[in-house]
């Protein structure tokens, strides 16, 4: 059985020999240079928790190794990267509501203003930002002093909530209950 000491040393190699191929790939997917850097991180540490270990690190089966743990990697982040863009919705990217006149109803405003006073003041700012001043999610989250990925999960519970309303069949009790089980 080879030892820990073996495996780190190989992965030392592999880092020197292999990050600058793995990140040309993992851009090469991916056409980001952060996601391409945590792709080539999140393969590195797949190694290291794997404890891989070959001994050449030349080897052609260690480079198709490298290079498949790799493009498993970015893949992985592409598919992570496209659901979380799939879970956030964007009024102006959806092609089943037409354009909203800016001259709505006085009923509408109303309509609207019952529905962000039953959100909690946190899940209205981010609805707010999102869908009304139209910034992206960058934007939202340094405007509110707050992480992207909270930001997005924000606006995902913000649609849960407002469906199960419209809906009817409110499963968060009164308005009252709501606020108190959202607050985060």
């Amino acid at each position: 059985m080879r030892s820990k000491r073996a495996s780190i040393k190989f992965i030392e190699k592999s880092y020197k020999l292999y990050e600058q191929k793995m990140y040309h790939v993992a851009y090469s997917i991916l056409h980001d240079e952060g996601l391409a850097e945590d792709a080539v991180q999140e393969a590195f540490v797949k190694l290291m928790k794997h404890n891989v270990y070959f001994e050449e690190p030349l080897s052609d089966d260690c480079k198709r190794y490298i290079i498949t743990v790799i493009k498993n990697s970015s893949i992985d982040i592409y598919n992570r990267k496209k659901r979380e863009q799939e879970v956030i919705y964007f009024p102006g990217e959806n092609p089943e509501i037409k354009n909203i006149s800016l001259q709505n109803s006085a009923e509408e405003y109303a309509d609207i203003e019952e529905l962000a006073s039953v959100l909690p003041a946190e899940y209205y700012l981010v609805v707010n930002c999102l869908a009304v001043k139209n910034l992206s999610v960058k934007e939202t989250a340094n405007e509110l002093g707050i992480t992207e990925a909270n930001v997005r999960k924000r606006f995902e519970r913000v649609k849960t909530m407002l469906k199960t309303i419209v809906k009817g069949s409110n499963r968060y009790g009164t308005e009252k209950q709501l606020r108190k089980s959202e607050t985060l």
